[in-house]
């Protein structure tokens, strides 16, 4: 029993340890211990001691402002070869990104309530392999487009918590005030399987995504986003059929976890 509580309570060091970790990521300022513990309803002796473990490992350093990630979090990127979505689909988004008339291209997972984005190829050309982004759900098209398959509660359960780390920002004219408006427009934004956000973030911008099968734990889904004068909706929806097919076609037969839309 003693061993036993005694994993348990690693358990709880390793978890509590992550979230210092990623509340520090997610705040792009350095954070005192004191802030830390009173977010988390800790005490902050508890805090301090996880986050010297921290800085003994390299994750997290202490500054005159606060503490914030050092560069061991930066090692965690040699990770990214490990996923298909990073590496499989690379040239096939690049013949997209050269055929997408000057739109930005993306690949965006729904993980855990936010957004997180794979080689994202901007309309430059220039390729992001990986984006672990800050961006509010209720402005990202392909957010709002992976919403749109969750069960209701659950959906809007992401957009308030969104709400609660980013704000409702927007093109207010356009976006709708509440999590329940918001999701019902989407829906009427939604044609063929495409959802079309035109003016939702900025005026003049438009994204559009439509969900892809990658065969991933987490739903998937391909984006286009830039200046709203370049292709009508119409042509939105056609580009994004023809380039899910394409991308499709890259992750078949991935190992990890089988076909699993197929069941």
């Amino acid at each position: 029993m003693q061993a036993d509580r005694q994993d348990g309570q690693r358990v709880e060091a390793l978890t509590r340890g992550l979230t210092v970790l990623r509340k520090l990521v997610d705040a792009g300022r350095p954070l005192s211990a004191t802030a830390i513990a009173q977010e988390m309803g800790l005490h902050q002796s508890s805090v301090s001691r996880l986050l010297a473990s921290l800085t003994d490992t390299g994750f997290v350093r202490k500054t005159s402002a606060g503490f914030t990630p050092d560069f061991g979090v930066l090692s965690l990127a040699s990770a990214s070869e490990q996923f298909p979505l990073i590496d499989r689909p690379r040239a096939a988004m690049r013949r997209i990104g050269e055929r997408a008339g000057g739109l930005n291209v993306s690949l965006g997972m729904l993980w855990r309530r936010q957004m997180i984005y794979f080689l994202r190829r901007l309309a430059s050309g220039e390729m992001i392999d990986f984006w672990w982004s800050n961006y509010p759900i209720q402005v990202s098209a392909p957010g709002m487009r992976l919403l749109l398959d969750q069960p209701e509660h659950d959906a809007l359960a992401t957009l308030q918590a969104s709400r609660v780390r980013h704000g409702w920002h927007g093109n207010h004219d356009v976006l709708p005030a509440t999590e329940e408006a918001a999701l019902a427009a989407a829906r009427e934004r939604t044609e063929h399987d495409v959802l079309v956000l035109r003016h939702w973030h900025n005026p003049g911008e438009v994204g559009a995504a439509i969900p892809i099968r990658a065969d991933e734990a987490y739903p998937v889904a391909l984006a286009l986003s830039g200046p709203a004068e370049i292709a009508d909706d119409a042509t939105l929806r056609i580009w994004l059929h023809d380039f899910r097919r394409e991308v499709e076609a890259t992750l078949q037969n991935n190992p990890r976890l089988g076909h699993a839309h197929d069941a």
